[in-house]
């Protein structure tokens, strides 16, 4: 199965010639790498509360994928309703044409664990130490000592955290790190944006 791995997209709210670069730019790549499944790690939209043309743009995107595609989006930041981390979102208006992760979720069939932008850290480090070995973690967070897009770090996550291979959003910049846990090499990926 081919995989294609989105980091934070930041549909914009107000400048539609962004809007339709954005547009372009996430279907081309779609088009090019031809996926069997999209997993978009959060921050799929800009702003708690988007403008329709943001959302029209969202599901002009969706629709593109999801005729050939599994497409599984998470919670980010950024499309959190509130800071309730009760998982409200605008992303619930596509949730019948596509997978909308809005809390932690562990599949055990294909071994992933999906979890959403949380902003209390404990909830994020228990989810962590839940995952089961030998899953992937996908996620929409950072770790003590990686840098947000505004250069500093905004959470204190310790890497000691980490038991499986992740893959995360919400962090800008592409940034491997490797860790050992219980004497197996680990890796996190930072994927940062798509352009």
């Amino acid at each position: 199965m081919r995989t294609l791995i989105l980091g934070d997209i930041h549909i914009s709210n107000k400048d539609a010639s962004l809007r339709v670069a954005q547009e372009e730019c996430l279907k081309k790549i779609y088009d090019k790498e031809k996926p069997d499944e999209v997993i978009q790690l959060g921050d799929f939209l800009d702003f708690r509360k988007p403008s329709p043309e943001a959302l029209l743009s969202a599901k002009s995107i969706i629709d593109h994928w999801q005729k050939k595609s599994q497409v599984i989006i998470l919670r980010g930041n950024h499309c959190a309703s509130t800071k309730a981390d009760d998982g409200v979102t605008a992303l619930s208006v596509f949730d019948r044409y596509v997978t909308i992760i809005t809390h932690t979720l562990f599949d055990h069939k294909t071994q992933r664990a999906f979890i959403p932008h949380y902003e209390n850290e404990e909830r994020i480090k228990e989810d962590l130490s839940s995952v089961p070995k030998g899953y992937t973690v996908f996620g929409h967070f950072g770790y003590y000592g990686c840098l947000n897009s505004v250069g500093d770090h905004d959470f204190n996550i310790n890497i000691s955290s980490f038991r499986n291979n992740t893959v995360l959003g919400h962090i800008h910049r592409y940034t491997e790190r490797s860790f050992k846990y219980k004497g197996e090499e680990k890796n996190i990926i930072i994927l940062g944006t798509p352009y």
